[in-house]
């Protein structure tokens, strides 16, 4: 990766000693025969070098020790100042304190100067590269997950797997329960669920990773309405937190849905059923008539008109037809049955 880099590899060097530039300087140079290196004497320099926009500086060398800032505000500034560029601390001094300082602020390596040579530069910058892709990439991956949890159309909520606190909230939770994000992070799971039992719920995670409880939960919205939801969820690990994640399934409405179906279906059937017998009623009458003048027509038929017997066909074979759609309609209506 450095190697395709070489060409336009800009390192920013913040050293207010000379011996220790041409120091870091040729070691730099030995590993990376086309780097473009800018030097900065302190840390009004460096200021300057981060804010020209023509420049692109892939890696800051940074000595805490400079004249015109504390260690502790420098670190503060420059990762201010740059805080998508991997930062390498350079110091004489071997204080394990302030490297892990360092570290926890969020620079990527601690190097002692009397400890380094070409390679362990190299190494060092390596690595920098390979932390600041792994971190670009979980950064990725978390910005999904938050989009996928709070794009979810149904309820997910973040809970503390000990006390049952709310944590984190999805905005389809916020519009389906009535409440605001304040009001739910000084809730617990248990003021909205009337059947939460903790026991049962970290049984059930333990014993299969993910939680498919088949039993409904009563659940309460804001407005008092009650719904019966089913719960999905999981362990997950929220900012060092012991927490589960839950999912609510509405079924109460699925349910009203379902029978709104069926008593649409009985009623479609029972009209059906008894249109089709009123209708049949008459047809069967007109059916005896059109069958007795079917057979006067074949007896005279020499003795009609052309138009009359065209007319009295057509008749005769609608009324067929019209008794097979009635027959048809009462089969389906009653499963077949006639």
């Amino acid at each position: 990766m450095l190697s395709n880099e070489n060409k336009d590899f800009n390192i920013l060097l913040v050293e207010d000693n000379p011996g220790d530039q041409i120091m870091v300087s040729d070691n730099l140079h030995e590993e990376f025969p086309r780097l473009d290196l800018d030097v900065a004497n302190n840390f009004k320099e460096a200021k300057i070098s981060l804010n020209n926009p023509s420049k692109s500086y892939k890696i800051i060398l940074l000595d805490l020790s400079l004249p015109d800032i504390d260690h502790n505000t420098l670190l503060k500034e420059i990762l201010l100042l740059a805080p998508n560029i991997p930062i390498i601390i350079l110091t004489g001094k071997d204080d394990i304190h302030t490297a892990i300082q360092s570290l926890t602020l969020g620079c990527t390596d601690y190097l002692l100067k009397d400890d380094l040579n070409s390679k362990r530069l190299r190494k060092s910058i390596t690595y920098a590269f390979e932390r600041k892709h792994i971190d670009k990439q979980l950064g990725l991956s978390v910005k999904r997950y938050q989009q996928l949890f709070q794009l979810n159309p149904q309820p997910i909520w973040v809970i503390n797997s000990k006390t049952g606190d709310f944590l984190e909230i999805n905005n389809s939770a916020l519009d389906k329960y009535g409440y605001s994000k304040t009001e739910f992070l000084n809730m617990k799971i248990q003021d909205i669920d009337l059947n939460y039992d903790k026991e049962k719920l970290i049984f059930h995670l333990s014993k299969d990773e993910v939680l498919k409880n088949e039993n409904l939960n009563q659940h309460k919205l804001k407005s008092g309405q009650k719904i019966q939801v089913k719960l999905y969820g999981n362990f997950i690990d929220y900012q060092g937190i012991e927490a589960v994640l839950l999912m609510a399934i509405d079924l109460s409405e699925t349910e009203s849905y379902i029978r709104q179906i069926e008593i649409q279906n009985q009623q479609l059937k029972d009209i059906a059923w008894e249109q089709s017998h009123l209708v049949r009623a008459p047809l069967t009458r007109m059916m005896g008539i059109i069958n007795r003048i079917e057979e006067k027509y074949l007896i005279h038929i020499n003795e009609i008109d052309e138009e009359c017997a065209f007319l009295l066909k057509n008749a005769l074979s609608s009324s067929h037809e019209i008794d097979e759609v009635i027959k048809s309609i009462v089969k389906k209506t009653s499963n077949g049955k006639k």
